[in-house]
């Protein structure tokens, strides 16, 4: 899977936002699957939203703890390294 630049994670709104863009909806779809699968591994799943058809948007957060959480940061740093 080729991406088109690197990712920078955001805190907004006490949460951890970062946008990935994609060649192909298949690409993405790929990557959203991988993303899946170690989130159901880890019981911890992040919000996710498509938008403009080849961007992907994660937000990760602690719903239980109200707050980011290591947790969360963990997750953030295994996203990045699916994705590279």
């Amino acid at each position: 899977m080729e991406n088109i630049k690197n990712i920078e994670w955001y805190e907004i709104n006490e949460k951890l936002v970062a946008n990935f863009k994609f060649k192909s909806q298949s690409e993405l779809a790929q990557f959203l699957l991988k993303v899946a699968s170690y989130a159901d591994e880890i019981n911890h799943h992040p919000d996710c939203k498509i938008h403009k058809a080849f961007q992907l948007e994660i937000t990760l957060y602690s719903h239980e703890k109200n707050k980011i959480t290591e947790l969360d940061y963990q997750l953030a740093q295994k996203i990045d390294d699916l994705f590279h």
